[in-house]
């Protein structure tokens, strides 16, 4: 699938607090796409002031928008993964214990 596919889906996501796409607002900076992976770079840290209470605030609209990135993708791609675009945190998929 090309990147341009793969935005087109992630405008059907929409920002919990915003109501945007998270494609208009910005929140998706980077796809790559692999022979047996995709990878799509979103900007959370980066809109996120580093205080413990606006992070707790944020935290369960960025799950949100995860959960429906997850939904959206899963039935056209075959693994992919959501990354943090500046802390690489690894969002999906999720790590095994």
């Amino acid at each position: 699938m090309r990147t341009e596919e793969i935005l087109k889906l992630l405008r059907n996501v929409k920002n919990p607090f915003t109501e945007m796409d998270i494609v208009s607002e910005g929140l998706v900076t980077k796809i790559i796409v692999e022979e047996d992976k995709t990878v799509v770079y979103v900007a959370f840290s980066r809109f996120t002031p580093r205080k413990p209470f606006a992070m707790a605030v944020t935290w369960p609209i960025q799950a949100r928008i995860v959960r429906d990135m997850a939904k959206v993708l899963e039935d056209k791609l075959g693994y992919f993964e959501i990354v943090d675009d500046m802390t690489f945190q690894r969002y999906y998929p999720p790590e095994e214990v």
